[in-house]
């Protein structure tokens, strides 16, 4: 904008330096027109009598030089009437020329004008892009703490669920030995026993330690064909941290959760999603996390009060466990992080929480 409003100052400028070059060369020819114009005035009035024209026409040498006399008479008053013509032309074109000059200066001033606010308008815009920048390093800064908080949080929850896994693992597999060894002795073979293991066992789902009853297996199967069905762990609520990595909207920076944190009133139920065992409530200083066993899947629950539930403790589908607690980095706003795990060989795998609740 400031380029072409320079661009028409330049033109501008040229048209007045044109125009005073005009004006100045018509001034010039105007006093010429006007100096020619009062010499033959001058001779006229010198000569202004009947008798001198008559005289000079009847002292005609013959009858063709009268007649050329008096076309010189007429030509001459022609002349007279041209100049007084080019005069007021003159003028006229004059007066134009610095009535366009005037307006070529007007034009000028407002381009100059509208320049100096739009010179204005862009340190006004820089001066707002240079706070902006402030405050998005600023805030950066702010979120890049809150983010390490919260990794390190995230951290210790998958510390929490991997040591369950590790444990739930290790009783699983005792429970399993218990059983072969109770019944290798009542079978008497310890082939036998694990052709009547094999045998009990045989399902087309693929292997899995913590998957070593009946009974387990169909809490699994029961929370995999509720995919999408599942109800939310809070009554009211919306999710403000999905998933997975992702950028935060605003700034340069990228976070990546375990689960979703869904934003809700403090104090409100938290509820299991479906039924299971309470694996563990772990304590992070002022608030709480559980942690519900489905069978191979795992649901933890954190930043919850007010706890009233017990590990080993059966729960059923929307049983209350606790409440939720304020948020850490937001002041008067109930928040829970909400976690879903499938346990694959001996390790956690964390799945997308949105893809196993309902939509809303």
């Amino acid at each position: 904008i400031i380029e072409n409003i320079n661009r028409q100052v330049r033109l501008i400028d040229d048209d007045i330096e044109n125009n005073n070059q005009e004006i100045n060369r018509l001034k010039r020819e105007l006093d010429t027109l006007k100096v020619q114009y009062a010499r033959t005035i001058e001779y006229a009035y010198k000569n202004r009598s009947s008798y001198d024209m008559l005289n000079f026409i009847f002292s005609s040498v013959s009858f063709n030089d009268a007649v050329k006399r008096i076309a010189y008479l007429r030509a001459y008053r022609e002349y007279r009437e041209k100049q007084v013509e080019n005069i007021y032309q003159t003028q006229v074109l004059l007066a134009q020329k610095n009535e366009t000059l005037s307006s070529n200066k007007t034009l000028k001033t407002q381009t100059l004008s509208e320049q100096s606010k739009q010179i204005k308008k862009l340190e006004e815009e820089k001066k707002q892009k240079d706070a902006v920048v402030v405050q998005l390093k600023s805030k950066e800064a702010e979120l890049g703490k809150q983010l390490a908080s919260k990794r390190k949080l995230e951290n210790n929850i998958k510390n929490s669920i991997a040591a369950i896994i590790r444990r739930e693992i290790m009783e699983a597999e005792k429970v399993e030995k218990a059983r072969r060894e109770a019944a290798a002795k009542a079978a008497g073979t310890t082939a036998k026993t694990t052709t009547t293991a094999a045998t009990a066992r045989t399902s087309t789902r693929a292997s899995n330690t913590l998957e070593n009853t009946p009974e387990v297996t169909a809490v699994s199967v029961g929370f995999e064909n509720n995919r999408r069905k599942l109800p939310w762990p809070v009554g009211k609520g919306e999710i403000t941290g999905p998933f997975g990595r992702h950028k935060i909207e605003g700034t340069r920076l990228f976070e990546d959760n375990i689960g979703i944190y869904i934003q809700t009133n403090i104090g409100a139920p938290v509820k299991a999603v479906y039924e299971g065992t309470v694996s563990s409530v772990h304590n992070f200083g002022a608030v709480s996390a559980v942690t519900i066993r489905h069978g191979k899947y795992l649901t933890t629950y954190y930043n919850l009060t007010g706890i009233s539930v017990s590990k080993d403790q059966e729960v059923k589908l929307g049983q209350e466990i606790g409440k939720a607690a304020e948020s850490e980095d937001e002041e008067g706003i109930g928040k829970v992080l909400f976690v879903v795990t499938v346990v694959v060989g001996n390790s956690p795998k964390y799945l997308n929480p949105e893809d196993w609740i309902k939509p809303r």
